[in-house]
């Protein structure tokens, strides 16, 4: 190594990200935040959980594309596992409302861990990016839930219409008065 040569990252590397990452953070701060922080934050989540999708469908067909699979199985995990967090995570909300998770949305947990289910793509809802879904446990239980995109404009951007969104009192969040 070179004389006045530092080991590890350079100093210029740890300016350049501080300044991309305050770059970030204030445009998320900025007037346009929500549609910056909904751009970063609506891709569809996918888990491993067991699940026969049926159909390997595109939007004009009735199967399920992949990402709304790795939807269902997200759904199916947090469910099996009693896991509120995980719930909230696949739950449609297309507002900066919090989405509250209550017993009534693990009735069917103890169905998701009795094998196996599978799931079926619906027909449309009354808008055209809204389906259900019918998922059948191992244990023939059906269950229906809505499925809609957060970001029609974006691809698969899936969420099930799970939770209830939390009524807020007051003003918004950062107003006065």
């Amino acid at each position: 190594m070179a004389p006045g040569q530092r080991h590890g990252v350079g100093h210029r590397t740890i300016v350049a990200w501080t300044v991309a990452l305050s770059v970030v953070v204030v445009f998320l701060g900025a007037g346009e935040g929500r549609v910056a922080w909904n751009a970063l934050t609506s891709a569809t989540p996918s888990c491993w959980w067991p699940l026969h999708a049926r159909g390997n469908g595109t939007r004009a067909q009735t199967g399920l594309t992949s990402a709304q699979a790795g939807l269902i199985r997200c759904y199916l995990r947090a469910l099996a596992h009693h896991d509120a967090a995980g719930l909230r995570a696949v739950a449609f909300n297309d507002t900066n409302r919090p989405v509250r998770i209550t017993a009534k949305d693990f009735r069917y947990a103890a169905d998701a861990r009795s094998g196996v289910a599978t799931a079926t793509h619906g027909p449309a809802g009354e808008q055209a990016n809204a389906y259900a879904v019918t998922i059948v446990f191992a244990d023939h239980v059906r269950e229906t839930v809505a499925m809609g995109e957060v970001n029609p404009a974006g691809p698969d951007s899936w969420r099930l219409g799970i939770g209830t969104l939390v009524t807020m009192k007051g003003p918004p969040p950062g107003t006065t008065g």
